[in-house]
C-alpha cells in the first residue's frame, strides 16, 4: 500500500521562501565581492545574522553565527579602518589573490581535472542563467560558475517563488513546483557539488573569525537547503 503524500497549501510554505531569501542574500553578498561598508552597516544594524534560518537544526550554522558574533564583538569594521582593512584583505587573500588562492571560488576548479575556467562547466551554468535572462555584470571577465554568482542565481529563483505566491492563482502551484525542480537540479548538478569543498577551504584558511564563520554557515546552509528542496518536492502542493 502506497503512503499518502503530505499536502500543503502554497501559502503555508511562503515563510520558508522568505527565510531562504535572507540566507541566500547574505551569502551571495559576502561571497560575491569584497565586503562593503554599506552592506556591513546594514548587516549589523538590521541583525541579519540573528534572522539566518536553521540555526537550531544545524550545528555548523550555529557555530558560524557564534564565530561572526565573536568577531563583531571584538572588531568594529564600520568605524575602524584597520578592522575593515583586515576583513577586506581576508576576502581578497582567500578568493582573489595576489598569491596562491586558498579558496578558489569557481565550480570548475573543483569539478574539472584541468581546473580551467570558461569551459563546459562554466558554459553549462551560463546557459541556465540565460534561460532566466540573467547575465553576470562582469560577463566574459568573471566566470559564471563563481560561488557568488551561483548563490545569486538561487536567490533569484527563490525570488520567483515568492512572486508566484504573492497572489494565489491557478498557475501558482505549477510555477512553484517547476521553480523548486530547477533549484533542486541546480543544487545537485552545480552549487551543491562544490560549495561544501569551497566552504571547507574558507574555514581552514580564513584569518578572521568573520570569514571562518561565513564558511561554516555556507557549508551548513547548503546541506540544509539541499534537504529542504528534496522534502518540498516530496510534498503535494495545493492551491487551497
Amino acid at each position: 500500500m502506497q503512503a499518502t503524500r503530505k499536502a500543503l497549501k502554497v501559502e503555508e510554505i511562503v515563510d520558508l521562501f522568505y527565510a531562504r531569501q535572507i540566507a541566500y542574500d547574505m551569502l551571495r553578498r559576502f561571497f560575491m565581492e569584497e565586503p562593503s561598508k554599506e552592506y556591513l552597516s546594514l548587516f549589523i544594524q538590521e541583525n541579519v545574522l540573528d534572522a539566518f534560518p536553521f540555526q537550531e537544526e544545524s550545528e555548523l550554522i550555529a557555530s558560524g553565527v557564534k564565530s561572526i558574533t565573536n568577531f563583531l564583538e571584538k572588531s568594529k569594521p564600520i568605524i575602524s579602518s584597520r578592522d575593515y582593512d583586515d576583513l577586506h584583505w581576508d576576502y581578497t587573500r582567500l578568493l582573489i589573490g595576489p598569491f596562491e588562492v586558498p579558496a578558489p571560488p569557481w565550480e570548475s576548479v573543483y569539478l574539472r581535472t584541468d581546473r580551467l575556467l570558461f569551459q563546459k562547466t562554466t558554459m553549462d551554468v551560463r546557459k541556465l542563467y540565460q534561460k532566466y535572462g540573467f547575465q553576470a555584470a562582469d560577463y566574459n571577465m568573471e566566470a559564471d560558475d563563481h560561488i557568488g554568482l551561483e548563490l545569486d542565481f538561487m536567490f533569484r529563483l527563490n525570488s520567483l517563488c515568492i512572486e508566484s505566491c504573492a497572489t494565489i492563482v491557478d498557475t501558482s502551484v505549477p510555477e512553484v513546483i517547476y521553480l523548486l525542480k530547477e533549484q533542486n537540479n541546480f543544487m545537485r548538478n552545480h552549487l551543491g557539488k562544490f560549495a561544501p569543498a569551497f566552504a571547507k577551504n574558507v574555514i581552514q584558511h580564513a584569518e578572521t573569525e568573520f570569514y571562518a564563520g561565513m564558511g561554516m554557515i555556507l557549508e551548513g546552509f547548503i546541506d540544509m537547503d539541499s534537504s529542504v528542496l528534496s522534502e518540498l518536492l516530496n510534498i503535494e502542493l495545493i492551491k487551497e
